[in-house]
């Protein structure tokens, strides 16, 4: 059961408190004072190329989107096709937003490996929204298992749509401190994005029966579970705060991890 003490420790803690300094501790990388070099390449690494791949894959999306044709047209064709697509096109395309506008980290891990892990889960999620996959089919998928497996993944989409816009600003792919978030979803568990984002993986998993996208999802679930321990390292020598909040919720599962 989660430990309603630490929420309110939590709570009371950061009544009235001003934002808290991140710490200066090994395995975090503090701001370096502004400069040429480092602003160029925070605004080419930080701003463009992110802003960029994100752009073009929700452009690919909306292209996929308009040329598809639903038949037959019911409620589930339009639930699992242009309601579903225009989820995934918001997911991909409001970070573009973010990218642009955000601050530079207040801290950051700067190891490559946990940057790598970073980077490949993203990839993963992205290249099998966009219909990445195909290969062997291993198993058959019944008809009422299709539509349920629709069902949850609209609401999956959406879910990580909230969280991506809970996030706001503190949005990123490598591990960064901006702010500690604990509003929205992020009052239920540590990570809901990545609640969602396994859910989606594990019901395209379902759907498609592929021997490709299993293989996929396999790997994407280890890159995330992995992404999540570096991110809440980092989160934990950034903001004292954090050892409170997190013990009174599940990192995804309640009552289970």
């Amino acid at each position: 059961m989660p430990d309603t003490a630490g929420v309110r420790a939590f709570d009371t803690a950061r009544a009235g408190r001003p934002p808290t300094a991140p710490l200066a501790l090994p395995g975090v990388t503090p701001r370096r004072p502004a400069g040429a070099f480092s602003d160029l390449r925070y605004l080419l690494m930080g701003r463009i190329v992110p802003a960029v791949l994100y752009a073009v894959l929700g452009y690919e999306v909306i292209v996929n989107a308009f040329a598809s044709r639903l038949s037959p047209v019911n409620w589930l064709t339009v639930v699992g096709g242009p309601v579903r697509e225009s989820l995934f096109a918001a997911f991909c395309l409001i970070p573009v937003v973010l990218f642009v506008v955000r601050p530079k980290p207040q801290a950051a891990d700067g190891r490559v490996l946990p940057r790598v892990v970073a980077f490949l889960g993203t990839a993963i999620l992205l290249l099998c929204g966009t219909g990445i996959g195909g290969g062997v089919t291993i198993f058959a998928v019944p008809a009422w298992v299709g539509t349920a497996c629709t069902i949850v993944l609209v609401g999956a989409t959406a879910g990580a749509v909230w969280g991506l816009l809970a996030l706001g600003l503190s949005f990123g792919i490598f591990p960064a401190a901006r702010s500690l978030v604990t509003g929205g979803p992020y009052r239920l568990v540590r990570h809901p994005l990545y609640v969602c984002e396994i859910l989606s993986a594990l019901v395209m998993v379902t759907s498609s029966g592929s021997l490709a996208t299993i293989g996929l999802v396999v790997i994407f679930c280890a890159l995330q579970v992995t992404r999540i321990h570096y991110e809440e390292s980092l989160l934990s020598k950034s903001f004292p705060e954090w050892r409170a909040w997190a013990a009174g919720r599940a990192r995804l599962i309640p009552g289970i991890w």
